[in-house]
């Protein structure tokens, strides 16, 4: 036995996802909401005596390393020592890639920067300037250890002298990690002069950096961030998650800001469950990070014009995982002055807890920027704002929640509430028309496309179902039986093969583990058809077997004598037949009969 198959088996499929995803017993399986998209009906399966997982919403599917990798963003060289320092196995024979080898190594190279920017910030002498520099902000000695915040040299070969002369790391290593550029064949640091805030993932790893100049008339950029790479994606990192996670999973919220600043001076107000993106775009991946941990997303981006477009974006990503969302106001509408978190958590906490507190529906603010920006009271301007809000107010999903915002916006604007309703129900209609006619011949191609299963194929699938169900003195009954057969799916008839192979038990658990890996995974879909396993407790497996058993037998007969038959009408449309022909349709004729006599 090799050791993954080892620490494979040491694995609780569903001790493992049950740490990460609720689910509740199904019978003979779990079940629970998908992780890997927003449903409000489980359909996430988890098999024990199979050790995987498949969810029939989204088709994602896997053993208990490929749902590490998923979730956790894990290489399987990860997952492989997670799994086995967790069982206590001592992992001797196993290598990593190349690619998991070299992975690991940026993971050290990033780690060791950040080390090196936190002593220089808080050790160095040539870190007082940085030290001034959050003195003044107001940063604490807290906030500095929290998010292990870094100062970069001014020098422009600091870091390499570090990493590269001291420490021996390539430098094509340095520059593949983000840390240095190399330009004309000369290497330089990245950040110089700048104070520097970590960038890590979900699970802690630094993956990059953000670094802020020290100058406020500097020509450069005020901030500069690593660029994408192998480990370092902006679409998916929430700045603070990692170390706040705790006050997050607390609270079941969280706020969404745009700076490492925001967040800092934040939990210096002893607001905790706060997380920056990188930008203003709220991605999917995001979205689906927070369902992990939280059920509101607070978002308190800037009251500009991007800000308030990067909101309207979110409403349909956060929809789609079942997040509600809301917006923290930070100040009117359409002002020159502008504040984000970090002056209002810094000039005045008693205030910045109180418009966490006070937060508005995300429909609510976007009502009251659209009646900010158009005269309410002018025929004009009603127009503008209900042209505004259609897609948004139709897009509701909720109909009680629907009809509330209807009457809000009918009061701003001094009209009925059904012409409010009905004007944006037509403004809505016309906008998703040609989108709508898109999405429909796509979809019509798509089942046109799709091989259209037999009446026999389905009872074939309901079978496998049943038998795979059943006990194991049962299972070898039912073999035999299946032996008188042939499957109209060739897969299906290479899976029962081996199972007429496999000899030694009947047991699904033991069989699962003698098949290869694409055969696990059809034994899995066969077993957790969804058409059937919500009921599976209260179906009746003999006598079920006994009605399609007998269907199946009379099915595939018949198919033969179909055959059959189209062999000795080839025979019959030739004027003369040689003998051999003749003795070929004699034969055929009594195969008939044989076969007719079965179906009795």
């Amino acid at each position: 036995m090799s050791q993954v198959t080892q620490i494979k088996d040491a694995s609780s499929i569903v001790e493992i996802i049950n740490e990460r995803v609720e689910l509740k017993n199904s019978g003979r399986n779990w079940r629970g909401l998908c992780p890997f998209h927003g449903e409000k009906t489980p359909s996430f399966f988890v098999s024990e005596e199979m050790q995987r997982y498949k969810c029939f919403g989204c088709g994602e599917t896997g053993d208990v390393f490929n749902f590490l990798e998923k979730y956790e963003g894990m290489t399987f060289s990860e997952a492989l020592r997670y799994l086995a320092d967790r069982g206590g196995i001592t992992l001797a024979e196993y290598k990593p890639s190349a690619a998991d080898q070299q992975r690991d190594q940026l993971l050290e190279v990033l780690n060791l920067a950040k080390e090196y920017y936190h002593y220089l910030l808080t050790e160095h002498k040539t870190g007082q300037k940085a030290r001034d520099y959050h003195q003044q902000r107001g940063t604490t000695k807290d906030s500095l250890k929290l998010f292990q915040l870094g100062y970069s040299l001014p020098a422009w070969d600091g870091l390499i002298k570090y990493l590269h002369h001291k420490k021996k790391y390539d430098l094509d290593k340095l520059v593949e990690a983000g840390l240095v550029i190399k330009r004309k064949g000369r290497y330089y640091d990245r950040f110089r002069d700048r104070v520097m805030f970590p960038l890590k993932n979900n699970r802690g790893q630094v993956v990059g950096f953000s670094g802020r100049s020290l100058e406020a008339d500097a020509k450069e950029a005020k901030y500069i961030n690593t660029p994408e790479t192998r480990l370092y994606h902006k679409s998916e990192l929430l700045y603070g998650y990692n170390e706040l996670l705790q006050f997050i999973r607390k609270k079941n919220e969280i706020i969404i800001t745009e700076g490492e600043f925001d967040v800092i001076s934040s939990t210096q107000a002893h607001v905790n469950h706060v997380v920056a993106i990188k930008g203003s775009a709220f991605t999917p991946a995001h979205a689906k990070l927070i369902k992990r941990v939280a059920s509101k997303v607070l978002f308190a981006l800037d009251m500009d014009a991007a800000g308030i477009e990067a909101t309207k974006r979110a409403i349909p990503i956060a929809q789609e995982v079942d997040l509600e969302l809301r917006v923290i106001k930070l100040g009117e509408f359409n002002q020159d002055e502008k504040r984000d978190p970090d002056d209002v958590a810094r000039e005045n906490p008693k205030l910045w807890r109180q418009l966490v507190k006070n937060s508005v529906s995300v429909y609510q603010f976007l009502i009251e920027v659209a009646v900010a920006e158009y005269d309410p009271k002018t025929p004009g301007g009603k127009n503008k704002i209900v042209k505004q809000l259609a897609e948004i107010i139709n897009g509701i999903s909720h109909e009680v929640e629907k009809d509330y915002y209807l009457k809000e916006l009918a009061k701003l604007l001094g009209v009925k509430q059904s012409l409010v309703a009905q004007d944006i129900k037509q403004i809505s209609e016309r906008k998703k028309s040609k989108i709508g006619r898109k999405k429909q011949d796509d979809q019509i191609k798509l089942k046109t496309d799709q091989p259209v299963q037999t009446y026999q194929q389905k009872l074939e699938k309901y079978g496998w179902f049943l038998l795979l169900r059943s006990k194991p003195d049962e299972i070898k009954k039912r073999t035999t039986q299946l032996g008188e057969i042939v499957f109209q799916n060739k897969t299906h008839q290479l899976l029962f093969k081996k199972l007429l192979d496999f000899k030694p038990s009947y047991c699904l658990e033991t069989f699962n583990k003698f098949l290869p890996e694409d055969l696990q995974q059809l034994v899995l879909d066969l077993y957790l058809q969804p058409k059937y396993a919500k009921t599976a407790d209260e179906i009746d497996l003999n006598k079920e077997w006994n009605k399609i058993f007998p269907e199946l037998k009379r099915l595939f007969i018949q198919g033969q004598i179909s055959q059959i038959t189209k062999e000795l009408d080839k025979i019959d449309n030739k004027y003369e037949k040689t003998s051999g022909e003749e003795q070929l349709q004699t034969d055929l004729l009594e195969k008939i009969v044989i076969l007719r006599s079965k179906l009795k």
